[in-house]
């Protein structure tokens, strides 16, 4: 159900749903998937007319693939937020403020009743839940494993975003407040089965060396992607997500050693002076797999 070329996806570039103008240079940014927002970044008077426009974005069919963040289901809104979007342009749902495995059960059932209705495919639009609060965080299992639509988790890991106001942390660029929760969602997302996992906006667009430090300390937790505010950030997060052409010679040649090893009736064998078994060897397959669905090698990180 949920296509493997999500973990391609290493940036999601928001535009506002109230913003068409936006919208279409979105879709030439580079980043490689899209986020049209109904949620935060629409005001409650806008909303109608900012699903007619995102509903007329989605119809041009061109572009990387977008989600659409929809309004919480407590909001009342959400459904009238499918009934515009679900078309053959939507390639997924950002459900905001996640914080229970019924939410998104409910979520699974609405975009069904809405697939059947636009002629889709039961299952074609995907779900990335957004936790954004210590409840979230601490039923991020339950929320990964809801539905098959799951493709991934999402943390907003903002510097003023929703989870530090809940948290009551301090933001630095080192990243100590969300450190735990950060690295707990991404264990939950894998004990679910889930290879991808995004971590949040970086919300100063003045600071790109604080923005790039982020990016390295969520890729070394084991995160695939990041969201973006900006199309100014996407070039950053590429070089960070993106394996660098030595990770890509390194798996390649622990790879080709393991062959030899195997065919010669070796079990664990040494690699560049270190021990190599199994866990390395699939360590090594995810960096290929990962650069060869990128658009070239990244920076060092």
């Amino acid at each position: 159900m949920i296509a493997p070329a999500v973990t391609a996806l290493r940036s999601l570039l928001f535009s506002p749903g109230s913003r068409a103008d936006m919208m279409e240079k979105a879709k030439r940014s580079g980043a490689d998937g899209l986020i049209f927002d109904l949620e935060d970044a629409v005001a409650p008077g806008q909303r109608s007319a900012a699903r007619e426009q995102v509903a007329a974005a989605l119809s041009g069919g061109d572009g990387p693939p977008v989600f659409v963040r929809v309004n919480h289901p407590s909001t009342g809104e959400m459904e009238r937020d499918l009934d515009a979007v679900v078309t053959d342009g939507l390639f997924g749902v950002v459900l905001p403020k996640a914080e229970t495995a019924a939410e998104v059960a409910g979520l699974d059932e609405a975009l069904g009743v809405r697939e059947e209705r636009a002629g889709l495919g039961p299952g074609s639009v995907v779900v990335l839940p957004l936790v954004e609060s210590c409840r979230g965080v601490h039923f991020a299992y339950h929320i990964a494993s809801a539905s098959p639509r799951v493709a991934g988790l999402a943390f907003s890991s903002g510097e003023e975003g929703d989870f530090m106001a809940d948290l009551d942390g301090q933001w630095t660029p080192t990243g100590e407040a969300m450190l735990y929760p950060r690295s707990k969602l991404l264990c939950e997302a894998r004990a679910a089965g889930l290879e991808w996992a995004v971590d949040g906006v970086f919300m100063n667009l003045g600071d790109d060396d604080a923005l790039l430090a982020e990016c390295r300390l969520a890729r070394r937790l084991g995160y695939g992607a990041k969201m973006a505010i900006h199309p100014r950030q996407v070039p950053v997060i590429h070089e960070v997500f993106t394996p660098t052409a030595e990770e890509v010679a390194f798996s390649e040649g622990l790879l080709a050693a393991f062959e030899r090893a195997q065919a010669s009736g070796t079990g664990a064998f040494r690699y560049e002076g270190m021990m190599v078994d199994k866990a390395n060897v699939r360590r090594a397959n995810r960096v290929l797999a990962r650069a060869a669905l990128s658009d070239g090698p990244g920076t060092p990180s």
